[in-house]
């Protein structure tokens, strides 16, 4: 029984897929979206950050843990018809933000959910965790399908600034790159002593995220939020082929009447002033339309 669970595991490796990004991204949209698939499950953040920091700074060994991670999701789906996950109500949702108490905070809880559907022993397993499998990732692309989710800066800078802080000011996804990254780190503080302010510190956290996911991963593997929502979710296909079949009616966020009309505009100032890896991906261009529609 052992020796059959073993080559189970081993078999289905190559369809253990890392999903990463950016924050407010489209990460958990991606997840929310391959979960509609056949024989596959996505994963929204199950990993606690600080949880392979006991490891440091043996990155082979945080990958072990972190392959060890989907094994035991693997074996749970399989075995118990259960899966831990971020979810609303026992689902991974489109987006685990909402309004709570007057304030676009967090909402999801993290818990065993049902997995709901019939599964082969080589099922595809994708989990997202944007803050530990960015910080890990030139360790994670030797060994997984690795995919990064990305979008226009301007939207993620709008979206970030809308949340609650958590951390006393500090987003948990930004703890854990810090964690795990110490070059992060260490720009980022050296950044701040020069005299940078919050937004150049935004600015450096996407540069550094961009050229990452541009220099990690082999080309097609970065996927562009507009491309997953013009698709109607069939850019997805590249990380789980039945994706192709996908036609979701998905609405584009990066116009969200919830982003502040003076934060955008000076966010968008700020990034056309700039230099960054996000301009490989995104154009001048692409800012300024934004920034037109909240003029």
């Amino acid at each position: 029984m052992l020796k059959s669970l073993i080559q189970r595991f081993v078999a289905a490796k190559d369809r253990n897929i890392v999903l990463t990004g950016p924050g407010r991204s489209g990460t958990t949209l991606t997840c929310y979206l391959l979960n509609m698939l056949p024989d596959t499950i996505a994963l929204s953040e199950p990993i606690a950050p600080g949880k392979y920091k006991k490891h440091l700074p043996d990155y082979e060994a945080v990958a072990d843990g972190i392959e060890e991670f989907y094994k035991e999701q693997r074996r749970m789906a399989l075995e118990r018809g259960v899966v831990l996950s971020k979810h609303i109500g026992g689902k991974v949702p489109d987006n685990t933000k909402g309004i709570k108490d007057g304030v676009r905070q967090r909402i999801a809880e993290k818990g065993e959910i049902e997995v709901g559907k019939e599964l082969s022993s080589r099922f595809y397993l994708a989990i997202k965790q944007p803050g530990l499998f960015t910080a890990v990732l030139p360790t994670l692309a030797k060994r997984f399908p690795c995919y990064a989710i990305v979008r226009n800066p301007l939207a993620i800078m709008a979206s970030t600034s809308t949340l609650q802080k958590t951390n006393k000011g500090k987003k948990k996804g930004t703890t854990a790159k810090r964690m795990y990254d110490p070059e992060l780190a260490h720009l980022l503080d050296e950044n701040k002593v020069s005299g940078a302010d919050g937004t150049d510190q935004r600015l450096l956290r996407l540069h550094y995220g961009f050229e990452r996911y541009l220099e990690e991963l082999p080309e097609g593997h970065v996927i562009r939020y507009e491309d997953i929502v013009e698709s109607r979710g069939k850019a997805l296909s590249v990380i789980v082929p039945a994706a192709a079949e996908l036609d979701e009616p998905l609405e584009n966020k990066n116009l969200n009447p919830l982003y502040d009309k003076e934060k955008v505009l000076e966010f968008g100032e700020r990034l056309l002033k700039s230099e960054g890896a996000y301009w490989r991906l995104y154009s001048r261009a692409d800012i300024e339309m934004i920034m037109d529609a909240y003029a």
